[in-house]
């Protein structure tokens, strides 16, 4: 246990050795200059709207269709589902003692193993579009380096309303962007 005399003196020994590094004495001899960083300069900025790439290439469209294809087999499983328990909801009312207690508790299994197909279909459903995604963003890349090197662009930042408030149009480059990613991925 430290007295107050003890703990004042540690303070002050920390204070000293404070003021020294502060101060500089703690320091090797010899001139410390800070870092100088150096600014590259720019020699252009693009932008692209990848929500525009998505919906104007025929890959992006063809992918579309896909998940909105499985998304609705998928829905038209599930609402099959429901339909049953509702049903088997519905004859609940004409049981009762112990057969109204198994009828209620075989309703409530299927009833989350309902939810647990919507959260697998969900799930699968993400996981599509995300490969899709991937796919179509590495096409993209490949070509907006291409594009970047021809007009001698060194930035090329992604179009979204929420983190590029003014693009002037001539810097847009979704439009070349898509008719290249036609041309060289036509599905």
């Amino acid at each position: 246990m430290f007295t107050p005399q003890r703990r004042f003196a540690r303070l002050l020994s920390a204070a000293a050795v404070a003021l020294a590094f502060v101060s500089g004495a703690g320091f090797a001899p010899g001139a410390v200059t800070p870092a100088q960083a150096t600014i590259p300069q720019i020699r252009g900025v693009a932008v692209v709207d990848m929500q525009k790439v998505l919906a104007d290439t025929k890959q992006g469209q063809a992918a579309r269709k896909k998940l909105e294809d499985s998304s609705k087999a998928k829905q038209e499983k599930l609402e099959q589902k429901r339909k049953k328990l509702e049903a088997d909801t519905g004859k609940l009312k004409s049981l009762q003692g112990e057969k109204l207690a198994a009828a209620e508790e075989a309703l409530q299994k299927e009833y989350m193993e309902m939810q647990q197909i919507y959260m697998t279909m969900q799930q699968e459903l993400t996981q599509q579009e995300s490969r899709v995604l991937e796919d179509i963003y590495k096409n993209c890349q490949t070509i907006i380096d291409k594009l970047a090197a021809e007009k001698n662009v060194d930035l090329v930042l992604i179009r979204e309303d929420s983190t590029v408030l003014f693009v002037e149009p001539g810097l847009d480059i979704t439009a070349e962007l898509v008719k290249r990613y036609n041309a060289k991925y036509p599905s």
